[in-house]
């Protein structure tokens, strides 16, 4: 059992059971401290230490401590062995999330039985997105931007790890320590191939490896490099063709879809455009790329404008499109990556209602699921732990609530009305009708303190002058204090079917 200290509390920290993860920099290990992670450097270096010391000064702003999310798993303190050397660093755990790939691409959501559909990508997207943007607002570069590095919970949020890998600059002495990795598909070309300890890299890296990222998610797991190869010879590697600024929509490209491509059309114009200007524009000129708040603005829209299937109630598909598009896929391939059930036909305004109302629908479990809607709180079921290989090189794990939930519900009000940047929390139909019926009973009772006045001072003022006449007209001033009370009771009667109305 390993015991080391934490720098900045001085407590003792325990090294728990078998690494959880291993990679080439150092291993990962659950702790005595609950919610919190040790990576453990194969090696040390000075500057590894002074890149640590700089990133725990200079955490950048976490844009969702609101929604009690943990969008990077940063650097919290350096460990020091019995000999007072720094040998890590204790970070926080990203518990029951899973690795991006496992969420975008259709065959593992299948083996997974993960419940996602197509808005539930969108609305990941556009919090990876926001994520960026907000690491990137505090002169970070992430750098090696992947899927392994980012998780996903059920509420659509993102958490991003291997953070001591980024790019960061000491803002003191203006001294930058590099991001020494890469990785295929997602090296910018003006990258590959070079050696990144002599490069400072830039945000506008960044972009490139960013586009990639939201390709996959919105267009089925695929790559924009990818498709059937019609150029003399054997087709080139990926970063070949990334190298050479071919991918299927590029000017006179030598890759031409195949029946299973899913084409770009679908998405939002806006998200199209973004596509074409970072792999065609930005090809010749890397700061044409489109800045990360350019896909904020853009994926934001995007998810604005999906609608539901009227057939399918796991089929969403952008309005202006015009149909469905998975409908008419599923026709043609007979292979449905959204399955779902079939809606029953109802009046357009009876089944948005039903929508509105619909229960979350349990995220990956195949016998639950018969309910859905949209993106901050959850149902729960059986816990999804992620397994070794699943939470990757250096970090894991994010604090999230229930682990198998996936629930569109709990997804799509927070992470579109409350990604990082901003939005809309829409009040569901349940808090409208309640707010309505206390509304409504404020005025009922409004309607009768009024009334309840109105008569107490009546029989005020009357009461003497009815005694008196009781006294003085005997039977006669009875018969005429009764009638007065009759037509006093049908002008209160009146009075409350006007206010009513």
């Amino acid at each position: 059992m390993t015991v080391l200290t934490c720098a900045s509390t001085g407590q003792s920290i325990t090294l728990l059971g078998e690494p959880i993860a291993n990679s080439g920099e150092g291993k990962v290990w659950q702790t005595n401290h609950n919610g919190y992670l040790a990576k453990i450097y194969h090696s040390q270096t000075p500057e590894r230490v002074q890149k640590l010391a700089v990133m725990i000064a200079h955490r950048p702003k976490e844009p969702n401590s609101h929604l009690n999310h943990i969008s990077f798993a940063w650097p919290k303190s350096v460990l020091k062995d019995a000999q007072g050397d720094c040998v890590g660093f204790l970070m926080p755990e990203i518990k029951e999330a899973k690795e991006l790939i496992d969420v975008y691409n259709p065959k593992k959501r299948k083996d997974l039985k993960l419940d996602i559909d197509w808005r539930f990508l969108h609305t990941t997207a556009l919090n990876i997105a926001s994520i960026i943007e907000a690491i990137h607002t505090s002169d970070y570069v992430l750098g090696d931007i992947k899927p392994q590095n980012i998780l996903v919970n059920d509420r659509a949020l993102p958490s991003i790890i291997d953070t001591d890998s980024f790019q960061v600059r000491n803002p003191k002495i203006n001294k930058v320590y590099r991001c020494l990795v890469g990785s295929e598909g997602y090296t910018p070309p003006e990258l590959i191939d070079k050696d990144f300890s002599s490069i400072d890299q830039t945000e506008v890296h960044d972009r490139f490896r960013l586009a990639v990222i939201i390709y996959q998610l919105l267009l089925g797991g695929q790559t924009p490099f990818a498709g059937k190869w019609i150029g003399a010879g054997e087709p080139p590697e990926t970063n070949d063709r990334i190298r050479q600024g071919l991918w299927l929509y590029a000017p006179n490209s030598l890759i031409q879809p195949v029946d299973m491509t899913i084409p770009l059309e679908i998405v939002h114009p806006e998200v199209q455009r973004c596509f074409l200007r970072c792999f065609n524009d930005g090809y010749k000129n890397p700061n044409l790329r489109p800045t990360v708040g350019d896909w904020v603005k853009a994926l934001r829209l995007a998810v604005n404008e999906l609608t539901i299937c009227g057939k399918l109630d796991s089929h969403y598909y952008r309005r202006t499109y015009g149909k469905c598009y998975w409908c008419d896929r599923a026709t043609k391939l007979g292979i449905d990556i959204f399955p779902g059930f079939v809606r029953s036909k109802q009046p357009q305004r009876t089944q948005r209602k039903k929508e509105r109302n619909k229960k979350p629908r349990k995220f990956g479990a195949a016998s639950q699921r018969n309910a859905i809607t949209s993106l901050n709180n959850t149902t729960t079921s059986s816990p999804i732990k992620p397994t070794k290989s699943q939470i990757s090189q250096t970090n894991q794990s994010a604090n999230s609530p229930s682990p198998n939930n996936y629930s569109k519900q709990s997804i799509f009000q927070s992470a579109i009305a409350q990604n990082t940047s901003s939005s809309e929390n829409p009040t569901s139909a349940k808090n409208q009708t309640y707010n309505k019926a206390v509304n409504n009973t404020s005025e009922t009772s409004s309607t009768t303190n009024l009334i309840s006045t109105i008569v107490s001072v009546i029989f005020l003022m009357l009461g003497p002058a009815v005694s008196r006449s009781l006294i003085h007209s005997g039977f006669t001033g009875l018969i005429l204090w009764a009638l007065l009370a009759f037509f006093i009771i049908i002008i209160i009667g009146i009075i409350i079917t006007y206010i009513n109305k």
